[in-house]
């Protein structure tokens, strides 16, 4: 009797891959002094109700909450701290990356997606996850590079066809 690999096999099929399942994530609490990653390490959530705003001081974020908040509150304002910081940092990655790779700063915009994605159009506009915030810099310029690459090489090839049609 044939084993199910040597069936598969005689059948022309590739083999069922077997896949080891997923260890759960778990889910993040929401109260103070939880933590929250933050580019490539963790900043501690501290509730604070004489705050007017939400601060960093080290590896703390206060939050202007009061002792009682609930779950959500402390969420929205915790992701909504980090959803500003994305768009103030992403910007400043995108522009570095690119001027280091000699290409001029490309449109981009905030992307609400739950992946750490970075996404580009065919008209080379960036979307930018905001959750790319809670990588370390290095790990974020990668995936900016990454994608950043190829405008390089078709600016780099339009402007041989640009030079190639100039007449001599």
């Amino acid at each position: 009797m044939q084993s199910e690999r040597q069936l598969e096999l005689s059948l022309g099929r590739q083999p069922a891959v077997r896949r080891r399942p997923r260890k759960a994530v778990p889910a993040q609490a929401w109260r103070d002094a939880a933590v929250m990653p933050f580019l490539g390490g963790n900043v501690i959530l501290r509730l604070d109700g004489a705050r007017s705003r939400a601060e960093l001081s080290g590896e703390i974020l206060y939050l202007p909450l009061p002792p009682e908040a609930g779950e959500g509150q402390i969420r929205d304002r915790a992701e909504g701290w980090l959803q500003g910081e994305a768009r103030r940092l992403l910007g400043e990655r995108l522009a570095l990356c690119a001027q280091r790779l000699g290409l001029p700063a490309p449109a981009w915009q905030l992307a609400f997606t739950a992946g750490m994605t970075v996404e580009v159009d065919a008209a080379g506009r960036f979307r930018l996850s905001w959750r790319l915030a809670q990588l370390a810099p290095e790990d974020i310029d990668r995936r900016l590079r990454r994608q950043l690459e190829p405008l390089r090489l078709r600016a780099g090839a339009r402007d041989i066809w640009d030079a190639a049609a100039l007449p001599a």
